[in-house]
């Protein structure tokens, strides 16, 4: 399976004016025409300015897709112009239900592979100027979806995403995000994402403490 990229997005922190309040944040990014070398925690031309909840090796590479934007347009009656979530690469077809945690997709020379689903941030309200974005998102689901890099490697914009490798488990990242934010006492299903040897470490550790509060 091949998958087109709509935008290849990168861009580093800087402070921003949003909401009345000065904000350093690296959502904000802009395309890219230009090859990117794809390291283990992302394009040497991207950061983020929350390290804490944002980049790292589990958080590399942030995917949305191009799906969802007729439904933002819809829902808000206004344009969105890639990369309006944040995304390093807008992709076309792939979609949260469309992958499993676990697979692993070729990208240019590098190796990437699905970690786990991208959590809501309030920064989408506040870059938008639309208070219940991120609540529409934690409906809805759609949030997109984070990689690992397993191989760096150049990125060019005219790649495409190639499917290489399928987790046996086929569990998705909408999957783990409902999970998280709505059937948050299923300790069967908790259970079971638990198991999934490539589920990033940090929602791992969420779902054990979760477990861990219901006795």
């Amino acid at each position: 399976m091949r998958y087109a990229i709509v935008s290849l997005n990168v861009g580093r922190p800087t402070v921003h004016h949003l909401g009345g309040q000065e904000i350093k944040t690296g959502f904000i990014k802009k395309p890219t025409h230009q090859p990117h070398y794809l390291s283990i925690t992302g394009f040497e031309e991207d950061g983020q300015a929350d390290l804490k909840n944002h980049g790292g090796e589990e958080k590399a590479l942030l995917l949305y897709p191009k799906d969802h934007y007729p439904f933002w347009e819809e829902k808000y009656q206004r344009d969105f112009s890639y990369p309006a979530f944040g995304e390093n690469i807008t992709i076309d077809g792939l979609t949260e239900r469309d992958l499993y945690i676990g697979d692993v997709f070729q990208l240019g020379e590098a190796e990437i592979q699905v970690s786990q689903p991208r959590q809501p941030c309030y920064k989408i309200a506040k870059v938008h100027d639309i208070q219940d974005m991120p609540a529409v998102l934690t409906e809805t689901g759609y949030s997109g979806y984070y990689f690992r890099v397993l191989k760096e490697g150049i990125v060019e914009p005219t790649d495409q995403l190639i499917k290489v490798k399928e987790d046996p488990q086929q569990v998705t990242p909408v999957d783990v995000f409902h999970c998280l934010f709505q059937d948050r006492k299923n300790r069967e299903r908790m259970e079971q994402y638990l198991q999934i040897e490539a589920l990033a470490p940090n929602v791992k550790r969420s779902l054990t403490k979760r477990i861990e509060k219901l006795g």
